[in-house]
């Protein structure tokens, strides 16, 4: 099988106890007990989300949907989408409560 290296941003958070590693380009996540761990399960994750993509004749259409774009030059490769980290906030909602 032919393989085309790119650079996935991964996003960590610590959730509780729990670590979460989360790449927006895929909109996949994983999470462990440590750092190490998060980040060993996403990679396994990321391993299986492109060996069934693949197997179900569907990774393009998928990193399509994704916003990946298909460059042809200098050689055929995908690129996945260019997202910048502006910034995290924290807004004030107001959540229904039945009664």
């Amino acid at each position: 099988m032919n393989y085309i290296e790119t650079n996935l941003p991964i996003s960590f958070y610590k959730e509780g106890r729990q670590f979460i590693a989360y790449c927006p380009a895929l909109d996949l996540s994983s999470c462990g007990d440590t750092f190490a761990e998060a980040k060993k399960n996403l990679a396994e994750a990321l391993d299986i989300f492109f060996a069934e993509t693949v197997k179900m004749g569907t990774l393009e259409e998928v990193l399509i949907e994704c916003g990946w774009k298909k460059v042809s030059r200098p050689k055929l490769h995908w690129e996945p989408p260019t997202r910048q980290f502006i910034a995290e906030t924290v807004e004030h909602v107001k959540l229904p409560c039945p009664t």
